[in-house]
């Protein structure tokens, strides 16, 4: 069967465009590769005490941090959380309907094959 020369050209632009796209999408994964190669060498080549610095730097901010902090002189007592209540005293079925469905969903499945032993053939 011959192709008509429109078809060709939809197929020959698909294929192109999926090309085009995937040289691109390499493309980006390179460059994105590069700049963390250069973000790693970057933090390599930190000196030590430019590392000190910033230490010292943080941890004063936190010193501030905590003096600025009030803390409350009384706490309120914290509510007593009631216990779940045990597996057995919830309902398994939240209505009558749900029971009925369920009914109708045993009946038609039956009793558990896993039960009977194994059919030999």
């Amino acid at each position: 069967m011959g192709k008509s020369g429109s078809e060709l050209l939809v197929y020959g632009l698909i294929i192109a465009g999926f090309l085009l796209f995937n040289y691109f999408a390499q493309k980006l994964a390179r460059k994105a590769r590069e700049q963390q190669a250069a973000a790693e060498q970057a933090a390599e080549a930190l000196p030590e005490e430019a590392a000190e610095q910033l230490e010292d730097i943080w941890s004063r901010a936190r010193a501030a941090q905590l003096a600025t902090l009030q803390v409350p002189e009384q706490r309120a007592p914290m509510p007593a959380l009631a216990p779940p209540p045990p597996a057995a005293t919830r309902r398994l079925f939240r209505s009558r309907q749900d029971l009925r469905h369920a009914i109708v969903l045993m009946t038609v499945l039956g009793p558990c094959r896993a039960l009977e032993p194994h059919e030999q053939r």
